[in-house]
């Protein structure tokens, strides 16, 4: 008998190596025995959506790019992490450039209660970084996924024993 593995899908919006990549593999660390994948946005190429709404008549963004293999894998995902560091109290151009490609998933609800989660950091205050995660969490919203859970964290706590059992925890109910 053939067990299908749970799939979760984390997206790192970061133009760098840094800080939420690190926080999004702890939050795959602690979902233990899953299908589990890091795409990190700044190794692709993706381009802008042109708004020519031919998505949501063919199903299929005309774009070619890495996006189609990307949203391909959204919609096999059973789960889906999403993090972004701070800028001007919200997500990065890259992340934002990404979710404006959601059109052909969103269209259709494809993503429709999966478990979804958002982290995010920066060097800013608390206030600036939870606009980060309020625009992730409205996205999920939009996308009709099932929250689970947010991190947040001052860049200079990120290496704390207490944030990374928190990020640990929300790859737990990710499974």
């Amino acid at each position: 008998m053939n067990i299908k593995k749970m799939k979760l899908l984390a997206i790192c919006g970061s133009p760098r190596k840094g800080n939420t990549e690190f926080m999004l593999n702890k939050v795959l660390e602690g979902a233990g025995n899953v299908d589990k994948e890091l795409i990190l946005l700044r190794n692709l190429d993706i381009k802008h959506c042109i708004g020519c709404c031919v998505c949501e008549k063919a199903g299929k963004c005309p774009i070619e790019d890495d996006m189609q293999e990307i949203l391909k894998k959204l919609e096999e995902a059973d789960a889906i992490v999403i993090g972004s560091p701070t800028y001007f109290d919200n997500v990065t151009g890259l992340l934002k450039n990404f979710m404006d490609r959601m059109h052909p998933l969103y269209n259709k609800f494809k993503l429709k209660n999966k478990k979804f989660a958002v982290i995010s950091t920066g060097s800013a205050d608390q206030n600036s970084i939870k606009g980060t995660i309020d625009n992730l969490k409205k996205f999920g919203e939009i996308m009709k996924m099932n929250l689970v859970g947010t991190v947040s964290v001052n860049d200079k706590h990120i290496k704390d024993e207490e944030v990374i059992n928190e990020l640990k925890k929300l790859g737990q109910k990710l499974k």
